[in-house]
């Protein structure tokens, strides 16, 4: 994890009276890649043109009562969200891949296609949406943790 995310971390976990004990964590490192796509070549785009960075380091923290989550890239900085695990709402995969698909359930996303977490304060009155792009063997175990936390957080025994 880089520095400057690790210390935006726990400088956002500190102000927000989170002790970082006993956590888990998980870091990702995605990339933008050139666009393969006949305009996007001649443009010289971006795969997600919207994004300005080449690159950028994701982390999630995984706290009893509370998800944090971290964005660094060159361009965008550093940012820092949390979220208690009361008002989180978790899919498997991206949303709006999904939903640009047609897919008609979670079940059907691919599993290698991160975690959107819903929850976060949005703006003009709507829940704001966090990505965590993350693939593999790491994101099913990473998801599994993070949906277990948040049930337990919404069904106290």
């Amino acid at each position: 994890m880089p520095a400057a995310l690790l210390s935006a971390i726990e400088k956002h976990a500190a102000d927000a009276s989170i002790q970082l004990v006993d956590v888990h964590a998980w870091c990702t490192y995605r990339t933008n890649p050139p666009s393969t796509s006949f305009f996007g070549k001649l443009l010289g785009r971006r795969s997600n043109h919207v994004d300005a960075d080449t690159e950028h380091e994701m982390v999630l923290v995984l706290h009893r009562t509370h998800l944090l989550v971290g964005t660094h890239g060159a361009s965008r900085g550093t940012a820092v969200l949390s979220l208690p695990l009361l008002q989180a709402t978790i899919t498997r995969g991206s949303k709006l891949v999904g939903a640009l698909a047609g897919l008609a359930s979670i079940a059907d996303l691919p599993t290698d296609d991160g975690i959107t977490i819903d929850g976060f304060p949005g703006t003009e009155g709507r829940p704001g949406s966090y990505f965590f792009g993350m693939g593999g063997a790491e994101a099913d175990a990473c998801f599994e943790a993070v949906r277990e936390a948040v049930l337990r957080a919404k069904n106290p025994r």
